[in-house]
């Protein structure tokens, strides 16, 4: 069995939802609100996923001009699929799928900033961030 990463342009609900159920994101999405996370993925102009038999075990949902830079809104492996490289394989089929004039961005959490270090992105000293009240 072979992992199939690729360019999704309509992830489903329900794909986004059996993804990021089994993770640690888990409790800071809205997963009970399927409207709002339609609305976030039609908001999402990438999405790079990684399938194996048809079945989703990662994606990248992100936003980009496809000129200048992405944003990558999340990064998320099952995690009964972690450990085999999954997500180190998305990130590279976006930066693939991309090319070099894109740069590529994202927040990382806390217990996840060592994975991006070890694969070769660079700490960014000035980010800022303004969180949302509403959660649901």
């Amino acid at each position: 069995m072979s992992i199939v990463y690729a360019r999704e342009i309509t992830l489903g609900v329900d794909d986004y939802v059996a993804v990021l159920a089994e993770t640690t994101m888990r409790g800071n999405r809205p997963l009970d609100n399927p409207a709002r996370i339609a609305e976030m993925l039609a908001g999402a102009n990438f999405v790079v996923t990684a399938r194996e038999d048809g079945h989703i075990l990662g994606l990248a949902r992100c936003l980009t001009d496809h000129s200048w830079i992405c944003y990558c809104a999340e990064l998320a492996v099952k995690e009964s699929a972690q450990g085999r490289g999954i997500g180190a394989g998305i990130l590279q089929k976006c930066w693939e799928l991309l090319g070099p004039r894109v740069g590529f961005t994202l927040l990382s959490q806390p217990r996840a900033a060592g994975f991006y270090e070890h694969i070769g992105m660079e700490r960014c000293p000035d980010a800022f961030l303004r969180n949302r009240t509403d959660r649901a």
